[in-house]
């Protein structure tokens, strides 16, 4: 992994630290990553998921995107998850997922790091 890529590692640990950070090697210098145990908002069954998504070796020059929540969550309402930013079904390192879509159209990579990536794709969940 690239130091950039490892250093993201790093600030997503410290930024969610009551949540298990798995991380695997790309190959090309960046990390896949998955954060559990997310808190998403009520309004999904379960509303706690896994959090997947690709730091590129670009990073910190590339947005970290898209990101993945676990397949099965359904609205509380029983309504599945699609549409407005969600895509599904999807796959996530062999899982059953369903793709979050939130680009950053104006990527400043001195205050865009994959941690602040992670917040805002999280506190964007909870308002669906």
């Amino acid at each position: 992994m690239t130091p950039e890529v490892e250093q993201a590692i790093t600030q997503i640990k410290e930024a969610f630290p009551n949540h298990p950070v798995d991380v695997e090697p790309e190959g090309q210098g960046g990390a896949y990553i998955t954060v559990n145990n997310v808190q998403i908002g009520e309004q999904y069954m379960p509303s706690t998921s896994w959090i997947g998504f690709l730091i590129t070796f670009q990073y910190p020059h590339a947005d970290v995107y898209p990101h993945f929540i676990d397949g099965g969550i359904r609205r509380v309402n029983g309504g599945l998850i699609n549409g407005n930013g969600f895509s599904a079904p999807s796959n996530w390192q062999n899982r059953s997922a369903i793709q979050i879509s939130r680009r950053s159209n104006r990527l400043n990579p001195a205050i865009d790091t994959a941690a602040t990536k992670l917040a805002k794709v999280i506190s964007w969940l909870k308002t669906q």
